[in-house]
């Protein structure tokens, strides 16, 4: 039985970490990770069949340990985004295909049919077939090879860049003169290893639409991917002069820098970097380079509720300040108290269910973490914006200073000052008492004067005046105490809303109203019942009181953008792809898990998950905003407001808004399309066959982009794992 509670202990651990970690505490390194599994491994062996079919009665599933990998510290360096970055060896032979004469709108046609050429070369041939299914299928449909290049920026966004650029290649052909079109294809070849064929278009659009820093960073990212760093640099310096907080241009000048030996210079780029968009990859850059993330280094567009839960409307009966006033606020307080308790036993049920929810998911995905695990694949114990949140949002409840504690200890203590002092008004009314009780015990007796009214007024008095003093102090220090559990409780839930996932953030909901309903409902409050000599008729009637409702703490931050093949929302701290079956495998009969091979990977057993990603920051917005002929969409554009998504080899970073004054507009924001990661996929009979992260939609900040409507830029990063239409680039790291 020892092991059976070892085991059960450290699977809770494992699948239940995000709730247990402290917000002052740094999240546990894939190391760690590796030593919990293995911990795991070890406990699950020593586990009798009589122990595990008791846990399987208990409805505690054990995922399956088998084959758990030795990975080294290179794997978890790049699992974690750290892997070292090398600068590109100048590649003369592709540099001296590049053609000296500028490429002109009308050689454009036959150029782009040269490429598509050599495109299908490259890629596997199911890929060719499906991309073929998807446009015809488009074309019908929208009648737009802008929406097509939007279904291919998609693809690209959830992790199939081999379709996306086979899509988008074939987009570019039917209509030559889509400026959006041809950069994000530009892109996708930069990515593809193709940063020759590249540069003849971004030139093209850069002598078209001059000082556009998305244009400006992709002809930097091809040249510094031929190892043309000189070239690169005078490119992504105007990109940056242009914007200064440039995502990927100041990543990629960051390399550049180090290897110069100016380190300051490349934490300086970085920082630009991370402000824009933030990455686990920027950061563990910024660990690398000797440099602490702080939350002044980080933008953070989500609006924070002054009063997230409503705990504000709560009120309760007031305070009694005398005996008449006493003896109708006793029973109202009795009425609040039990209506408290009704709560309470609710929310206690709630609690109850939302945990077996929380601890069946928190099953399901440690079972996926060590499937991840098996695969080399990265998996994430935190939510998409949780590493984000740990460093911008920590100043929340974070007490390495010990100010939240002094906080507290200063407002528990004003109580137990205010509990002395009622002492001294009880002794106090107790001297009244007695003084009073020897003036009347000689008024009173057969024969005698027997003054009831003035004895009761007396008795009355001394009792009104203690209710008075007593409750005054206890309500005047009970709501300074409550003034500061609710910022707390609040300020808690921020955090909570994205840092947790959805399903352990629900538990921690109740787990606060419940907090707030026992504090408010053990208040403590003086009663005192008129005194034995005044006349009163009993009241029969109960007190009554109805109490406020909490709030539901929902995402006040929702977008959604329609690419054709499926969807990317945003609820706050849930970022979500769904890819729709129901088009892809129903009508076209495609399996969408066969768009991300190339012929090579097909061939490589030694192809992942980290093959499926590259690096780059996607631009949204609405053509209405920013219409045909503007050239592509700046990283730094406001006008009409604007959407940001930043990818690196780990999949989603980070996503948000640009907002212009007058304008609220959603984006598109993306994960994996592996279920690990939080994909969600609908399946041909309409159901969603993988978790449902999604926290629901709000209407504060909740935008739908249609793929006909929105006009998107894709901003190229470095690309040094070149995969299937060049090769690997060989160079040196960074000193």
């Amino acid at each position: 039985m020892k092991t059976h509670i070892l085991t059960i202990c450290i699977l809770l651990l494992i699948s239940g970490l995000m709730a247990q970690t402290k917000p002052s505490e740094k999240p546990p390194s894939q190391a760690e990770m590796q030593e919990m599994m293995k911990a795991m491994q070890q406990g699950m062996g020593e586990m009798s069949q009589e122990e595990k079919k008791m846990m399987d009665e208990m409805g505690v599933k054990l995922p399956s340990t088998q084959n758990i990998p030795d990975v080294n510290n290179k794997q978890l360096q790049e699992s974690a985004g750290s892997a070292e970055m090398i600068i590109p060896e100048r590649d003369a032979e592709r540099i001296a295909g590049i053609s000296k004469i500028p490429l002109t709108s009308e050689a454009m046609p036959a150029y782009l049919q040269s490429i598509h050429g050599e495109i299908i070369t490259e890629l596997d041939p199911y890929i060719i077939e499906s991309g073929d299914k998807i446009f015809q299928w488009a074309k019908d449909e929208y009648h737009s090879t802008a929406v097509i290049g939007n279904m291919a920026s998609g693809f690209l966004m959830m992790g199939k860049p081999p379709i996306a650029l086979y899509l988008m290649s074939k987009a570019c052909k039917d209509d030559p003169t889509d400026a959006d079109n041809l950069n994000n294809f530009s892109a996708l070849l930069l990515m593809a290893g193709a940063e020759q064929l590249a540069i003849p278009i971004l030139n093209k659009l850069n002598k078209e639409f001059p000082k556009n820093s998305t244009i400006l960073n992709n002809i930097g990212q091809a040249w510094f991917g031929l190892g043309e760093i000189d070239k690169a640099e005078k490119y992504l310096d105007s990109t940056i002069r242009i914007c200064a907080n440039h995502s990927q241009a100041n990543l990629t000048k960051s390399l550049i820098e180090e290897n110069k030996g100016n380190t300051e210079a490349a934490i300086d780029a970085v920082k630009h970097s991370i402000k824009q968009a933030y990455s686990m990859e920027k950061e563990s850059r910024l660990d690398k380079l000797g440099y602490k993330l702080d939350k002044d280094d980080l933008n953070w567009d989500r609006p924070m509720p002054q009063d997230p839960l409503g705990l504000e409307k709560f009120n309760w009966p007031a305070y009694p300040n005398s005996v008449e006033t006493s003896i109708v606020l006793e029973k109202e307080w009795a009425a609040f108290r039990e209506s408290c308790a009704m709560e309470l036993d609710k929310l206690k049920i709630q609690e109850d269910e939302l945990m077996e929810v929380r601890n069946e998911v928190s099953q399901i995905r440690a079972q996926k973490l060590l499937e991840a695990g098996q695969k080399r694949e990265y998996a994430s114990l935190f939510p998409p914006l949780a590493n984000k949140a740990f460093v911008k949002l920590k100043y929340l409840v974070d007490d390495s200073d010990g100010h939240l504690a002094f906080t507290v200890k200063q407002k528990t203590d004003a109580l137990l000052k205010a509990n002395d002092e009622l002492d001294g008004f009880a002794k106090n009314l107790e001297d009244v008492n007695e003084s009073l009780n020897e003036v009347y015990i000689k008024r009173f007796g057969e024969g005698k004067e027997n003054p009831f009214i003035q004895a009761c007024s007396d008795y009355n008095g001394a009792a009104s005046n203690y209710l008075s003093s007593a409750n005054s102090l206890l309500e005047r220090t009970q709501a300074d105490y409550l003034e500061m559990l609710r910022h707390l409780l609040n300020d808690q839930m921020y955090y909570d809303q994205y840092t947790k996932w959805p399903e352990e953030f629900e538990v921690e909901k109740v787990l606060a109203k419940s907090k707030w309903l026992a504090t408010i409902s053990g208040l403590t409050v003086k009663f005192k019942n008129p005194s034995s000599y005044c006349i009163h008729e009993e009241d029969g009637e109960r007190g009554k009181f109805i109490l406020a409702q909490f709030d539901d703490l929902h995402c006040a931050y929702h977008s959604e953008i329609d690419l054709g093949i499926g969807t990317i929302i945003s609820d706050c701290s849930t970022l979500t792809g769904k890819i729709d079956l129901k088009i892809l495998k129903d009508v076209l009969k495609i399996d969408v898990l066969k768009l991300g091979l190339t012929l090579k990977q097909r061939d490589n057993s030694e192809a992942t998950f980290f093959d499926q990603f590259e690096r780059f920051s996607g631009e949204i917005g609405l053509k209405k905003g920013f219409g045909v002929g503007t050239g592509p969409l700046k990283a730094e554009a406001k006008v009409g407001g604007s959407g940001f998504v930043e990818i690196d080899r780990n999949g989603f970073a980070d996503a948000g808004l640009l907002l212009s004054a007058d304008v609220k507009l959603g984006t598109n924001f993306v994960k994996p399309l592996d279920g690990i990661n939080g994909i969600e996929v609908i399946g041909e009979d309409g159901i969603t066959k993988a978790i449902d992260h999604g926290v629901g939609p709000a209407k504060d900040l909740s935008v739908t982009i249609a793929g006909i409507d929105a006009k998107i830029s894709i901003n190229a990063g470095f690309t040094v794992e070149s995969k299937y239409m060049g090769k690997p680039s060989k160079g040196k790291g960074g000193k």
